[in-house]
């Protein structure tokens, strides 16, 4: 089997590309509907996107933090730029969140799924640990904002 290293990665940029995608053709053919700029909730809840996807289709990959912070970094940055969302600094700033935030989320979740393995119970517990991280994500931005 290959290697699947940069496999979360990879989710996280097809993840996003598909949210950012949706969000274009929501502004080309509804230019009334507002889109608001992401949130924190809403850059966890693509990272669990990410990571749930990671966790049944790269079964037994290996965690590089410092390559899942650069290459989240260049996703966010680069993808948002793109698609028209973000310009200059603005650009720069979303990109260093989002690589925060993807890599903080991937670690805890990545700590919570090593507790949580137990047979068969455990094929529903990825999305049930995610959807615990994201209400625990949107309780932390609302403590902060």
């Amino acid at each position: 089997m290959k290697d699947k290293t940069f496999f979360l990665n990879t989710a996280l940029a097809v993840v996003t590309g598909l949210v950012l995608l949706i969000a274009v053709f929501v502004r080309a053919f509804a230019p009334v509907a507002m889109i608001r700029r992401p949130d924190l909730p809403e850059l966890v809840l693509v990272s669990l996107a990410a990571l749930v996807l990671d966790h049944y289709l790269g079964k037994g990959a290996k965690r590089q933090y410092p390559w899942i912070f650069v290459l989240s970094v260049v996703t966010f940055g680069l993808l948002p730029l793109a698609a028209g969302f973000t310009a200059g600094l603005e650009a720069v700033k979303y990109a260093a969140a989002g690589g925060v935030v993807f890599t903080l989320t991937t670690f805890v979740y990545t700590s919570m799924q090593e507790r949580v393995k137990s047979g068969a119970a455990f094929k529903a517990a990825p999305v049930v640990s995610a959807l615990g991280l994201y209400l625990a994500a949107q309780c932390f931005a609302g403590m902060i904002f």
